[in-house]
């Protein structure tokens, strides 16, 4: 008998789901926060940017860091979600995996699964449906 587990996420929070059996219920095994996710990406001493002074004149100007806080956070959270459905695998917990993300966030956590997670996706959604329940999750499964 298989089972699939369900992640449904977005960058700062994700809920992770287990059927046990095709056309079974979702059970909500798991709830992951990210309280830095919905960070405004800026430095979080002042709320600004650096900045630098140019020495051929007196103009400043902010430097723009080349991955904002923001994207840093949402990578880091990518991270503690990759391990935990890695380590369900490894666990022989699931053998089939639905991704339900942003389109933008679902990209990021793919790109950071290993191979051997990745032969386990039977589906992807690239839509954010976190707010839904898992009723309303069930029409956006797989057959």
């Amino acid at each position: 008998m298989s089972k699939t587990w369900l992640l449904v996420a977005d960058a700062a929070k994700a809920r992770l789901f287990e059927i046990a059996k095709k056309g079974g219920n979702l059970t909500e095994i798991a709830c992951y926060t990210n309280p830095d996710g919905r960070s405004p990406g800026q430095h979080p001493e002042h709320g600004r940017e650096g900045r630098t002074q140019e020495s051929a004149n007196s103009a400043r100007h902010a430097i723009e860091p080349h991955t904002s806080l923001r994207e840093k956070h949402a990578m880091q959270f990518a991270d503690l979600l990759r391990d935990t459905i890695r380590q369900g695998r490894l666990a022989n917990q699931y053998d089939q995996l639905v991704l339900m993300a942003p389109p933008r966030f679902l990209g990021l956590l793919r790109g950071r699964l290993d191979d051997q997670t990745l032969k386990c996706v039977v589906a992807e959604v690239g839509s954010d449906l976190l707010a839904l329940s898992p009723t309303e999750l069930r029409a956006y499964l797989p057959t």
